[in-house]
Parts: C-alpha cells; structure tokens; sequence
C-alpha cells in the first residue's frame, strides 16, 4: 500500500507509526467471513460480495488518505459500481452495507458506511472518509458511531462484535454521551438569547460568573449545572465550580461507578470561528496523562456584537451591572467591553470532541506558545482546538438544523 509511515493501531488501542498491510480481495474477503458465522463469499448483481442472512456487504480496504494528507486520515474508495449492487439488493428486499475493512498485525476493524448519502451522488470512484480516532474508539469501545461534516454516517467496529452490530444496530453505550445529548436536545432550540435577559437569570439564581464579560459559555455552564440538578445527574457528570486542593482545574468532571473517570472542559465559540484556545499547556498533558482522555464540549453560537447596534446593549449591560452592586477595576465606563460585547447569541450546534493518548499529537497545537507578557515576562504555552482537525477528536455532536430535519439523528 506504499511507503509512507501512518497511523496505525495496535490491539491495545495504542497508536504505532507504520506503513499500511497489504490485503489482497481474498484475504479482505476472508476476514469478513471470519468474523461472520454463517456468511459466505458470493458473486452478486456482478460483484464479488459477502452474504450474511439478508444483507449484502460490498467491501474495500481501508487505506491512509495519500500525500500530503495527515496521517491520520484514512478512507476506502467507493467504486461506481456499487450503485448497481445497492439498488439490485432494494429490488430483492436485501440490505446494503458499505464496509471498510481495516487490518493491522492482529487488529482488525470493519467501518460500516451508511451508503444512503453516497447513493445520492454519481459516484466515480468516490472516497469515504474514516480516521485515527474512529479506529481508536472502535478498538478500545467495542464499536463507535458518529456523522461526518458531510452527513455521512459511519460506524466502527472491532471484529468481535460485528456479528452483533450487523443483527442489532448500534446503541450507544456511553452514559456521559448520553447526558451531554439531552442537554442538548433541550438547550439547542434555535432562540435568540438577548445578554441581559442571560445575565439577570444567572444573577438571580446566585450564579457565581453573572457579571462576567464572556457571558455566552458562563451561560451554557450554568444552564447544564440546572439540567443537572433536576435530572439528578450530577453522579454521572457534573460542573465543577469549587476546585479543591489536588484536582485540576477543569469545568467538568465525568464519574463512573462513583469515581472520577476523566475531565473536561465547557467552551462556547464563534460559529465562524477557525480556532478556539484551550487550556495551560503543562496542565493539560499532566491531566491527560493520568486519565487517559479529556473531554472539550464546544458549543457553538450565532453572534451578535452590541459594537453594530450602537453599543445599546452594552451600554445597558454595565449599568445594570453598577445597579445591582457591581465594582469593575477603576472608574465607571458605561462603554466597558464595547469592542468585543455580545449583544446576544444564538447556539446552533455542539461537538464533544475527545483528546486521548493516540490523537493528541496531531488534534491540538500550542497557542502563543512563544508569546510574552506586556513586562516581557513568557506567556504560558496554551493549546488550542483546530477546527480544520476537529473530525480526527470527535465523537458526538448534534445540530439545530440536523435536529429540525430529523430529530432521530445526531450528527
């Protein structure tokens, strides 16, 4: 499959730089029926498939994406075809499944592509896309589903558990995922959130961070600490607002069996934002290295600036703030934060995007890693969330306008 050094994943999860295994269509072949009691190798509609009860399993392998990718990405090549296989199997009541079959030493993952968003399109020779982190989270999980930017769903799965997936579909077994998912559901409705009318809630209900000044991701905290608590899920996820010797200083933490799995953090970005900065450098790998993963939930918004309506809301913002007792540093200015004040936002989407040992290399960056202090002092080197890498680290989001289109799918 070529010389160049990819990601590869042994069987313990761990990331191995390699180059990729050749499979011949037999061997790919064999290794479904392998994991497949009772399917068999046939020729169907013209193409050389595997049968297992009424479905069709059309395959490739799955191979590094090609220079000058990163060597993270990874896809299978969709032949034209296909398209004849998938709509003989409709004719005779069959399904269709496009698999990516990956192998590496005595690793092996077979990558279900949804073909509903490829048979729309006039395929020639069409890539699907699969990465690193899909592998990863099917080899240490067991299977792992999610929807790429382009709507295509695709789901991982160990070898081990393909009969099972292919008989009864995949179910999500993660029970921070599944909190994450009905706050969402519930906080993701498509309304325009005015700052004021924000803040004053977050004031009311004695919300520690009502008077700062990136208001929009204190909000998201302190509407999933309330989903929390009349939920009762606080065992399961929770904000962590009082930070006590020895735990690092992260917004959420995440319990299994009542202990402390992993932590994570809440950020609220720009929707036209290419980059979000993250946490202390030095802290972050400290933490990742002693739970294994960390959790960014990133929800991103629509904005408005109160700088293009006349500065209006900010104006209102900080006298409301000196009315209920508010002191800032120095004097009053009424136009305190005009240049960057959010008039109000509108929150579209949510990724939880997950940095564990075998993709931190290549999903996160240092931000101002040389920079200085005004006095000349260094700054501390940040890392920070690229967007353009964000697939390679994702591992749920959901959308107003997937929700509004389909409410049984989140992307």
């Amino acid at each position: 499959m070529g010389n160049v050094i990819v990601d590869q994943i042994a069987p313990d999860g761990n990331l191995i730089g390699d180059v990729d295994t050749t499979l011949t269509p037999t061997q790919r072949v064999h290794l479904l029926v392998s994991a497949l009691p009772g399917a068999t190798a046939e020729r169907y509609a013209g193409a050389r498939v595997v049968r297992f009860k009424d479905q069709v399993i059309l395959s490739a392998q799955v191979t590094y994406l090609g220079t000058p990718w990163q060597p993270y990405k990874k896809r299978i090549q969709i032949p034209r075809s296909w398209l004849a296989v998938h709509r003989q199997a409709e004719l005779d009541g069959l399904t269709t499944r496009f698999v990516g079959v990956y192998h590496y030493g005595s690793t092996t993952i077979f990558v279900d592509f949804n073909p509903t968003t490829y048979v729309r399109r006039n395929l020639n020779n069409s890539a699907a896309h699969v990465f690193t982190n899909d592998l990863f989270q099917a080899q240490t999980l067991g299977q792992f589903s999610r929807v790429d930017r382009n709507g295509n769903r695709l789901t991982s799965v160990r070898a081990d558990e393909l009969e099972m997936y292919l008989m009864t579909g995949y179910e999500e077994r993660n029970p921070h995922i599944e909190v994450i998912a009905q706050f969402s559901e519930a906080f993701l409705d498509g309304a325009r959130i005015e700052a004021l009318d924000a803040i004053q809630e977050m004031h009311a209900a004695g919300w520690p961070d009502k008077f700062q000044n990136e208001w929009a991701g204190f909000y998201v905290e302190f509407r999933l600490s309330q989903f929390l608590a009349e939920r009762g899920l606080g065992g399961v996820v929770a904000v962590q607002k009082e930070k006590r010797r020895g735990q690092f200083d992260y917004d959420l933490q995440f319990f299994k069996d009542g202990h402390l799995e992993h932590y994570g953090d809440l950020k609220a970005s720009n929707v036209a934002a290419t980059d979000s900065p993250g946490n202390d450098a030095a802290n972050f790998y400290r933490c990742l290295e002693e739970c294994g993963r960390f959790w960014y939930v990133v929800y991103e918004h629509e904005t408005w600036h109160g700088r293009d309506n006349g500065n209006t809301a900010t104006r209102e913002w900080n006298e409301w703030r000196r009315s209920v007792g508010h002191v800032g540093r120095g004097d009053y200015n009424p136009l305190s934060y005009a240049a960057r004040f959010k008039e109000a936002v509108r929150f579209v989407n949510v990724k939880v995007l997950e940095v564990n040992l075998t993709n931190v290399g290549t999903v996160l960056g240092e931000f101002q890693k040389d920079f200085r202090q005004p006095d000349g002092k260094p700054r501390k080197g940040k890392v920070m969330i690229r967007k353009k890498d964000m697939e390679n680290f994702l591992i749920y989001s959901l959308s107003i306008r997937t929700a509004a289109s389909d409410p049984s799918r989140a992307e």
